[in-house]
């Protein structure tokens, strides 16, 4: 029971140490409007922050939509190449040893190099 009374004594010390170096807060006329304003400043803050943020993204979504938008959008390079099939592109190369040499239905043995 001695060591419980003894802990309980320096818990009151130490609560009284603590109150002569804090002393109670007594809020003043002012007090309520100050801390309203603390809250809207923090507010304002916040909220110019998250405009900046929201205007940036807004704007990098827009470039990125555009971008693929014009991607799409470009005209294809219209060449005989993309509108031939295989066989046909291999006819048509100038390569003849070599294209001979890959198409399907070739006698013509593929050259050494």
């Amino acid at each position: 029971m001695s060591s419980h009374h003894n802990s309980e004594e320096k818990l009151n010390e130490l609560f009284a140490a603590y109150r002569q170096e804090m002393p109670d807060f007594e809020g003043g006329a002012d007090f309520l409007p100050g801390m309203w304003s603390k809250i809207d400043r923090k507010k304002a803050q916040t909220s110019a922050w998250l405009s900046w943020t929201r205007t940036i993204l807004a704007g990098a979504t827009c470039a990125g939509a555009l971008l693929v938008g014009f991607s799409v959008w470009s005209p294809f390079e219209r060449s005989a190449y993309y509108e031939s099939s295989y066989v046909e592109a291999l006819d048509d190369s100038e390569d003849f040893v070599v294209m001979a040499a890959l198409h399907p239905a070739s006698p013509v043995d593929p050259p050494n190099e």
